[in-house]
């Protein structure tokens, strides 16, 4: 035994992977290249261990847990890829410059499981590169879906190409103790054919091309398939907007009359919040 514990840990070293990581896309289907131009990988010595979402073009939105006892400078962030294998023209890694982790996260229950990094320069947006809005959740539709380079079973390595897929919500997480399910802060969501899964932390939950959650927490990712908790985004409006300003606007298209000329109206990206970071309780 003392063998066995002493080569896993030898191997967590040798691959640069945090120790911490204990949430998990097993199942799903690949994605394309364009399809999710807002997903991002987070790199802790250029390899990847969790996903997060361009919030604009300075801020990649993650979970707290991914990136909580890590330094900046440890940290770079991909964007504009699919495959890890595969470059692609649109990929850009940059560096992190500062992580601003909610004041009110709890590592224990994972409770306000939300972070923000800043980058050390702008993304350049490109068909493959944009930016996501968040909102709350459409209770309307049932169902969601999430992408990630996680593992495709249990206990496995990153996958080199970026996998999806669809989640239904809400899911049944009675499996979950009241301490760690909160429907006002948490989103639960699962699949009885795939799952998030190792590496998955902090990609995003989407509907309608919208952000609703990123991946906190799972209880594995081996068949059966249970649900995962996602944070709840919507509730973290105030937050997100003092950290990280406003997100960029999209590109508003009005008609002059009475002819047919368009006129197509591209706003300024609107400023940055940088300097001293300042955290609010939710």
């Amino acid at each position: 035994m003392r063998n066995i514990l002493i080569f896993s840990l030898l191997v967590a070293f040798a691959t640069g992977a945090p120790q911490d990581i204990s949430d998990r896309i097993a199942g799903g289907s690949l994605a394309v290249e364009g399809e999710f131009p807002y997903i991002a990988s987070i790199q802790l010595e250029r390899r990847h261990f969790c996903s997060g979402f361009i919030y604009n073009e300075r801020w990649i939105l993650t979970t707290a847990s991914c990136v909580y006892g890590l330094l900046p400078t440890q940290l770079d962030v991909a964007v504009g890829i699919v495959s890890f294998i595969q470059p692609s023209a649109q990929q850009q890694i940059i560096a992190v410059s500062s992580i601003s982790i909610n004041d009110q996260y709890d590592p224990l229950t994972k409770m306000n499981d939300i972070a923000l990094l800043s980058l050390s320069r702008a993304v350049v947006f490109g068909t493959a590169v944009q930016a996501i809005r968040y909102d709350e959740v459409d209770e309307t539709i049932n169902t969601a879906v999430t992408m990630g380079w996680g593992a495709t079973t249990e206990d496995g390595l990153e996958t080199s190409k970026l996998r999806k897929t669809e989640l239904t919500m809400p899911a049944d997480c009675l499996s979950y103790g009241s301490i760690e399910f909160d429907n006002n802060y948490m989103i639960c969501a699962g699949s009885d054919v795939s799952s998030p899964c190792q590496y998955d932390e902090g990609s995003p939950l989407v509907q309608n091309g919208v952000a609703v959650g990123i991946m906190s927490k799972n209880q594995g990712c081996g068949v059966p398939y249970v649900p995962s908790i996602f944070t709840r985004l919507s509730v973290y409006y105030y937050w997100l907007n003092v950290i990280a300003g406003q997100q960029p606007l999209p590109t508003a298209t009005t008609t002059t009359k009475p002819t047919t000329t368009t006129t197509i109206v591209v706003p300024t990206a609107p400023s940055v919040l940088m300097g001293k970071l300042i955290f609010f309780p939710d």
